[in-house]
């Protein structure tokens, strides 16, 4: 995968997408899968943005029956399953407690309900020849049961719990990557740090975009016949200095906060827990309700989410604030005071925006869009060429990517094949068995590797892990671990610089590999991390030092 802008500015594409987020990488490799010659660009790294913020969970919609909402549950069932399949070494399955309470919607016999008209909506979850990928069904459990499940709740009249499966991605960086690389890998042309400076236009046809390295300032242009504006919080910058685009705003932004603590407070399962929620009006009157709010255990750490809050603000401008942390940390401690978490325990923040509609009156609580949109601008606006579409969830965004390369072949006026996105395997997804994929690698002594180093690449390579190790043969030094790390080894570092176009230190430490996923890796793993890649790059000495400095900005509050 090769950043390559003169080939961008000289060739005509059928689709040029804005935004490599979860939602503009899927909609690449679904067109480039039809045949289209496509061009995905990116202000900044892929998935750095929006993407980035994630509890990690793949959902199959069960909260979508408190709407009875069955057609979205199918959705997400169906798009959790088509995960485990494409990119098995990423998506697995996650067992999640809920406790039941004494009242209505929230007691035993009501979530039994609901559990049981999930095992019946999603009848076929199940199906595919791994059995790692095995989701069983939901049931409920006594008080003693629950609180040996979860040591020292004990809240709001408890009275039992319920169980049931969803997915967890070991990795969403990597998941959003491995979309990016198999596009490229069949031909599409991908660039990061590529900003869209304004739409090209004939007329009332949008024929292309503007388009400014970030790197260099150097500007071109990129024709194609349609562009789709994937571009997620900041769909609507595409659209400002378009003549005939729409003054509505097409993404209302809401913030949501997830925090990591460095511990696992949740044991093997997922936790969904009702915790007090108070919103204080203008007028000084106070709504007192409850949220539900999950504690996710993943590799030994504990994701807490999620915080929504309205945003009235300058969204270029958006930091998680210090303040925002410790309310939504004393939140979670009044949702599960037993856990005892400590401030200096959260070790990385993760804050981005969502959509929503707006705020509910009553609660002051922010209302999230709950379908995505594609909009067609030719049908709102007159405008021929331009696709905005706005997205929810990251679980079925291949599904919208499907319906928007659906539309497009309308649009076209030819017919294009089909969609073969959740049959076609993800760069690294050509495993049957995980379990068997696992042991075999674990037990491959060839390159002198502990089994953590080798259940770590396996994990976030998949059948792609040779592409790390034959690093070995040019320079045996190349499978040590970075310092500071347990796992991550030096060819990782080589390797996203040569093919996954990691191009900033940050690129590397958030996003191809695991080294910063969960907290700053510490002044010895970013000055190697920096030294090889100065190395690859040519960096000089103060390159290298601004580079450090502003990774380890990101792991500092506002």
């Amino acid at each position: 995968m090769k950043r390559n802008l003169n080939r961008m500015c000289s060739e005509q594409y059928d689709l040029v997408v804005i935004g490599a987020g979860i939602y503009g990488a899927t909609v690449a490799w679904d067109a480039t899968l039809r045949g289209l010659k496509v061009a995905l660009i990116e202000k900044g790294d892929f998935g750095s943005a929006t993407s980035a913020n994630s509890l990690k969970i793949i959902h199959g919609g069960l909260r979508y029956l408190q709407q009875l909402d069955f057609l979205r549950m199918r959705e997400s069932i169906h798009e959790r399953r088509v995960l485990m399949y494409i990119a098995p070494h990423l998506v697995h399955p996650l067992p999640v407690l809920m406790p039941t309470y004494s009242y209505k919607l929230k007691s035993r016999p009501a979530l039994a309900a609901a559990l049981l008209a999930n095992d019946i909506v999603g009848f076929d979850r199940n199906g595919l020849t791994d059995p790692q990928k095995f989701i069983p069904r939901g049931h409920t459990m006594s008080r003693k049961e629950l609180k040996e499940l979860i040591p020292g709740y004990d809240k709001y009249n408890l009275n039992g719990g319920a169980q049931w499966f969803d997915c967890q991605c070991y990795n969403t960086e990597r998941l959003l990557l491995s979309y990016v690389i198999s596009a490229a890998n069949r031909g599409a042309d991908v660039a990061n740090y590529v900003k869209a400076t304004g739409l090209l236009k004939h007329e009332s046809t949008v024929t292309g975009v503007q388009a400014k390295d970030v790197l260099t300032g150097d500007r071109f242009d990129i024709r194609s016949r349609f562009v789709i504006n994937e571009s997620g919080p900041w769909v609507d910058d595409v659209l400002a200095g378009l003549a005939g685009a729409p003054k509505r705003k097409t993404f209302i932004p809401s913030t949501a906060l997830n925090l990591i603590l460095n511990r696992d407070v949740a044991a093997k399962f997922a936790l969904g827990l009702s915790g007090p929620f108070k919103h204080i009006f203008e007028n000084g009157s106070v709504y007192n309700g409850f949220r539900i709010l999950f504690f996710s255990p993943w590799r030994g750490k504990t994701i807490l989410g999620t915080n929504h809050r309205p945003f009235h603000g300058d969204h270029h401008e958006y930091k998680v604030t210090e303040k925002e942390i410790s309310e939504f940390l004393h939140d979670l401690n009044q949702a599960y005071p037993a856990a005892e978490m400590k401030r200096e325990e959260v070790t990385f923040f993760y804050g981005g925006f969502l959509p929503m509609t707006g705020i509910n009156p009553r609660t002051g609580d922010v209302q999230l869009i709950r379908h995505f949109h594609i909009h067609d601008h030719a049908s709102t606006d007159g405008i021929s060429g331009l696709i905005t579409v706005v997205g929810v969830k990251y679980t079925t965004a291949r599904d919208v990517a499907k319906r928007t390369l659906d539309l497009i072949a309308g649009k076209m006026g030819k017919t294009l094949p089909k969609c073969e996105t959740e049959i076609t395997r993800l760069y690294g997804g050509e495993i049957e068995r995980l379990a068997d994929f696992l042991n075999e690698n674990v037990a491959d002594k060839t390159h002198h590797l502990d089994e953590k180093v080798m259940h770590h690449l396996s994990y976030n390579y998949g059948s792609a892990i040779g592409d790390i190790l034959q690093y070995e043969k040019e320079d045996p030094r190349a499978l040590e671990k970075v310092s500071g790390s347990e796992e991550v080894l030096a060819a990782e570092v080589v390797h996203a610089v040569r093919e996954e176009m990691a191009i900033r230190l940050s690129d590397v430490v958030l996003r191809r590999t695991d080294l910063g996923s969960a907290g700053d890796p510490g002044e010895h793993a970013l000055a190697e991390t920096a030294r090889i890649m100065s190395k690859e790059l040519g960096w000089m000495d103060v390159t290298c030092k601004a580079e450090i400095d502003t990774t380890r900005q990101i792991y500092v509050p506002a």
